[in-house]
């Protein structure tokens, strides 16, 4: 913000002159004219590629994440769906990153946004060849269902096994869920009441270490008006039908992401913050008419 109030300063001042110049010594048509060749050459420069927006003293972060993402079938069945997600938080397109990744089928666009519960991507490239090696059922985290019961409010309890991750993000639907408790280890982490929440939903993160608990218990308390707006659920968002939304991060280089990792092009860095997943997640939700 300093570095562009001094910059817009230098401007204005060099103009108040340099306009002050252009009038008295009649040379307005020729400083134009200039100032368009000016503009017209870097725009030539910038699109014939002689200036890279990105080297690899400049590089781009990007994210190559594994997904595995879980769909419910027509039958009530889960079904894992398995892809590589490659996508910037910097501007522009991925077509050049996409040039060096040929072979492995990517399809690049905003019709597939991707949730990964701390933010979506809205515009991104995936590729679902060869990509069911490196992870197993096993390694899928679970939402169950333990109980479900009305007395003078409607409460739900859910049990969450993150399985093999010690580095997650859940997802609560406040518009359906007025309060709630989550535990672990017989201890509670989160008590009731003060409940925040950002467009509709309460998130918790959590990163532990080796010996961290993967089993945890949360008991939901639901809206009194809950029940007449899960009829206008599929009217909303595309994620107002459900109820939870987890991640699970792996710090795991699956043979997939290892093959694009080689392939793209030196100025491509990885890099996320702490919201941004690991290099293998796994995407699971709870819907609201479980």
């Amino acid at each position: 913000m300093i570095l562009a109030a001094f910059i817009s300063a230098v401007v204005c001042l060099t103009f108040v002159y340099l306009l002050s110049y252009i009038h008295v010594s009649g040379a307005k048509k020729s400083i134009i004219l200039s100032f368009f060749a000016l503009f017209g050459l870097t725009l030539v420069a910038i699109f014939s590629g002689n200036f890279p927006t990105y080297t690899e003293d400049i590089a781009r972060a990007v994210n190559v994440v594994h997904i595995v993402e879980m769909n419910r079938g027509n039958n009530g069945t889960m079904n894992p769906a398995s892809y590589v997600s490659l996508f910037s938080m910097t501007p522009g397109k991925l077509e050049k990153e996409i040039e060096t990744l040929k072979s492995e089928e990517f399809t690049c666009g905003r019709s597939k946004p991707l949730d990964l519960v701390t933010f979506t991507v809205h515009y991104g490239c995936w590729s679902s060849k060869d990509s069911r090696d490196g992870w197993s059922h096993e390694d899928i985290p679970i939402l169950q269902v333990e109980g479900d019961s009305v007395t003078s409010v409607r409460t739900t309890h859910v049990s969450v096994n993150t399985r093999i991750a010690t580095r997650w993000s859940l997802a609560i639907n406040t518009a359906k869920i007025e309060d709630f408790t989550f535990g672990g280890d017989s201890r509670e982490l989160v008590p009731l009441n003060n409940k925040t929440n950002v467009d509709g939903w309460h998130i918790i993160q959590f990163s532990g270490g080796k010996d961290s608990p993967t089993k945890f218990d949360l008991m939901l308390i639901w809206s009194k008006n809950a029940t007449h707006s899960l009829q206008r659920a599929s009217q909303g968002k595309e994620d107002s039908h459900l109820l939870l939304k987890l991640r699970t991060d792996v710090n795991r280089i699956t043979p997939k992401t290892a093959r694009i990792l080689e392939k793209l092009p030196p100025w491509c860095a990885l890099f996320g913050k702490s919201t941004s997943p690991y290099t293998l997640s796994f995407l699971t939700s709870l819907a609201i008419d479980f």
